[in-house]
């Protein structure tokens, strides 16, 4: 099964909390032409899973202004501090269609993925960054690691 992996967009710098930080206008306008050419690439999405986190929901906004009519449902153990092997056990009870985007944040996004491919090498994610895997099993070196893409950079082939 496809899996992508996303942080979330530029986000402003401060707010009343850190879950209540909003997306720049300017991460707004990068998501939107980042998932455009990845929809245009071939790149196809089926529903997203959304840390509950302003920054994040907005970027599912994003993402489903681009591919339009998606599914989507919150996830507490996609916040920033969560745990990347409760977060597969969340999924191994709460399964996922192929072509699913986790809408998530660092450190999050690269311990996850790390654990997940079972790599011991630091993964680097910058705003509206996107990983591909693809999973056999949600659990630890369940899935490999198929690319990355970040906003500005070709999607060619992917």
């Amino acid at each position: 099964m496809k899996l992508f992996i996303s942080r979330h967009g530029e986000a402003v710098g401060t707010a009343a909390t850190d879950a209540l930080r909003p997306l720049t206008e300017r991460g707004r306008e990068a998501l939107l032409a980042h998932w455009q050419q990845l929809k245009d690439s071939g790149v196809s999405i089926s529903n997203l899973v959304v840390s509950p986190y302003l920054r994040a929901q907005q970027t599912a906004d994003c993402i489903a202004q681009v591919y339009g009519g998606l599914k989507r449902q919150d996830c507490d153990e996609l916040i920033p501090e969560a745990s990347p092997l409760l977060l597969l056990n969340w999924l191994l009870a709460n399964p996922v269609q192929d072509n699913t985007v986790l809408v998530s944040h660092m450190p999050l996004v690269a311990q996850l993925t790390g654990v997940w491919t079972g790599s011991t090498d630091r993964i680097g994610y910058t705003v509206g960054t996107v990983a591909c895997l693809d999973v056999d099993v949600a659990a630890a070196a369940g899935a490999r690691l198929l690319w990355m893409c970040s906003p500005g950079e070709s999607v060619a082939g992917r």
